[in-house]
């Protein structure tokens, strides 16, 4: 309804985004992931919240192929963009590259 489309003209999703210039879902959840990531690396080493980060959790590991981490989803996003951990101390480069990021 807000740009003009009624649902019996069954528009691809796509298309109303590109129509009403919102960037997808995947790319926000991205963006927002790695925003989070760069605010808890530029803590203090000894803060909580950044030593989770590399926590090992004790104990066996069930059958089957482990469960994707938050880390792993990082890692993987810093790659599309072509980001490194070493990227997140200087602020600025970060938020430019994570905000002029696209698909």
């Amino acid at each position: 309804m807000m740009c003009g489309v009624k649902l019996n003209e069954r528009k691809k999703s796509e298309e109303l985004r590109e129509l009403l210039g919102l960037e997808p879902v995947s790319l926000m959840i991205k963006k927002s992931r790695l925003r989070w990531f760069g605010h808890v690396e530029r803590k203090d080493d000894n803060d909580w919240v950044k030593r989770c980060i590399t926590w090992q959790v004790e104990g066996i590991r069930h059958r089957g192929r482990p469960k994707k981490t938050w880390w792993v989803c990082v890692k993987n996003d810093m790659e599309s963009l072509g980001l490194s951990q070493k990227d997140v101390q200087s602020r600025n480069k970060w938020r430019k590259r994570i905000k002029g990021a696209t698909g």
